[in-house]
């Protein structure tokens, strides 16, 4: 080799070397962030942050781990930006309700997903995100729950019914599988006026669609999601090829469903309108109302993007609940007991509407100890629009918060014996409400929680009142959950044994 090749061999061996090194340093470049204002934490990884250790321990016991060490507040990085974790319910009340001016929106980064999930309710942010959610409050008031109950007793009939066929086949029960079907048919209905039978039949097409488009949605979030906070100048190029090469499966199946029938029911034009959520959309929709207030006006992206969010968050939330419920009240047959005495006192034989089930004090009770014990998900966070000081702790401008809604409702502060069901502690109002966090708190509460708990109530007294949940020897005692920072899924299938309640009644 020559003198001219080495130096040349040299040469490019040191500008490889170097280019390293500037790529090292922009992975670690932001990581002296909490530590420049005295927040502790622990040590983040080049590029990915604290993320990889959250997706493998699991967020509950990453957070125990750390707040052991650190106290109820530290720092870590996602990717390469800095949030904040923390238990603190002071804190947290400033976040969620006093200045909730300066935290209204939320950390995610959804510039990688498709357009229609980036205008969902939960992703927007500032004057988009209060104009969506004044269009669709109104479609959570009590009249219109009160017009959805009829498809949502058809609904809970269907459960009872077959959770009744599973019993004399002898077999236990699937619960999530079983109450997942349910929450679907429900979701179709009061969404979309579509009745379909996704308990007997999954593969409706639009069963079908939907169920595949919120499965592929929840298993990229998270993946694309890190990878936009770890190398951010990456976001156009995976945006590009998101939208042509890797949508979700069931994206554009679902997309096209949702867009038929809204030409069916424009083709209807005034005649039958049905008192469901796409009705409501559509009546505020950008080309059916020209000339309506801005505030008023959905663009046909924005109500294809709330059709999705209704699927989301209102399967996996309301299934898990019914799911953790069956489970817990078999284990404890005295609270499963207590629930239908207080049905038969409350309300006889009467059918389970709006108003009747407000009656049953000691149920709410329990679904909201079922919630603090396995809330549908983790966690939710906020940003900081301008750097605020709470409590001594400096959030600088663009920083998350992370809001860790399970190790908050485990607490033994806020919740004395925290790993045992205790309904009682809500029935005697004993419960701070900011450290109830199963739907969030402050002006972005979950907007679906009446709906969600409507079913909830409805299903149990249905089901109760004909089928008894009973704990055998090989029910798990506690559950072990599957790793992940997201949503609450146990690590197997949930099967539990039941009984029809008049067999049940006489050995």
């Amino acid at each position: 080799m020559d003198l001219l090749s080495f130096i040349d061999l040299s040469t490019s061996f040191v500008l490889i070397l170097l280019a390293s090194f500037l790529f090292y340093l922009y992975g670690i470049w932001p990581y002296g962030v909490w530590k420049s204002l005295g927040v502790d934490g622990p040590k983040p990884s080049p590029f990915i942050g604290n993320q990889y250790q959250l997706a493998t321990e699991g967020a509950v016991p990453f957070i125990q781990k750390w707040s052991k060490k650190y106290g109820r507040t530290f720092g870590i990085y996602c990717g390469r930006l800095p949030m904040l974790v923390t238990t603190d319910v002071d804190i947290l009340k400033e976040i969620l309700v006093k200045d909730f001016n300066k935290f209204a929106d939320r950390f995610e980064n959804v510039e990688t997903f498709p357009k229609e999930v980036q205008s969902m309710l939960a992703f927007t942010t500032g004057g988009q995100w209060k104009r969506i959610r004044h269009i669709l409050t109104p479609t959570f008031s009590t009249g219109k729950l009160k017009q959805m109950e009829h498809y949502i007793q058809r609904c809970c009939i269907q459960l009872t019914n077959n959770i009744e066929e599973a019993i004399r086949r002898g077999e236990k029960i699937d619960v999530k599988r079983v109450c997942g079907g349910y929450t679907m048919d429900v979701i179709a209905g009061t969404a979309f006026g579509v009745e379909v039978n996704s308990q007997k039949d999954l593969d409706h097409p639009f069963v079908r669609d939907a169920g595949t488009f919120l499965t592929d949605i929840l298993s990229q979030g998270d993946f694309l999601l890190l990878l936009s906070k770890a190398i951010p100048v990456l976001v156009p190029f995976i945006n590009f090829l998101v939208r042509h090469f890797f949508q979700p499966r069931g994206y554009k199946s679902f997309i096209r469903n949702v867009e038929r029938i809204k030409e069916e029911r424009q083709l209807e034009e005034n005649r039958n309108k049905k008192p469901d959520f796409l009705q409501l959309m559509l009546s505020c929709e950008e080309n059916q109302s020209p000339n309506k207030d801005r505030m008023n006006v959905l663009s046909s992206v924005e109500l294809i993007a709330q059709a999705s969010v209704f699927f989301i968050a209102g399967y996996e939330s309301t299934a898990s609940t019914l799911q953790f419920m069956a489970y817990l009240l078999a284990l404890h047959p005295e609270v499963q007991e207590k629930i239908v005495r207080e049905i038969k006192d409350r309300l006889g034989d009467e059918i389970p509407d709006h108003d009747g089930i407000l009656k049953l004090k000691y149920l709410d009770s329990a679904i909201h100890e079922t919630l603090r014990l396995y809330p549908p998900f983790y966690f939710t966070d906020r940003m900081a629009s301008e750097e605020v000081t709470i409590k001594g702790v400096t959030i600088p401008k663009g920083a998350g918060v992370m809001i860790p809604i399970a190790n908050v409702m485990r607490d033994p502060e806020y919740f004395p014996d925290p790993d045992n069901f205790i309904p009682e502690r809500f029935y005697e109002g004993s419960v701070d409400p900011i450290s109830f966090l199963a739907f969030g708190f402050g002006p972005r509460l979950c907007l679906g929680m009446r709906l969600s708990l409507l079913e909830v109530k409805m299903a149990m007294v249905h089901v109760l009142r004909r089928v008894k949940f009973v704990k055998t020897d090989d029910l798990q005692e506690s559950l072990k959950m599957k790793p992940g920072y997201d949503l609450t899924i146990p690590d197997r299938v949930i099967a539990i044994k039941a009984v029809m309640r008049d067999i049940a009644a006489t050995g």
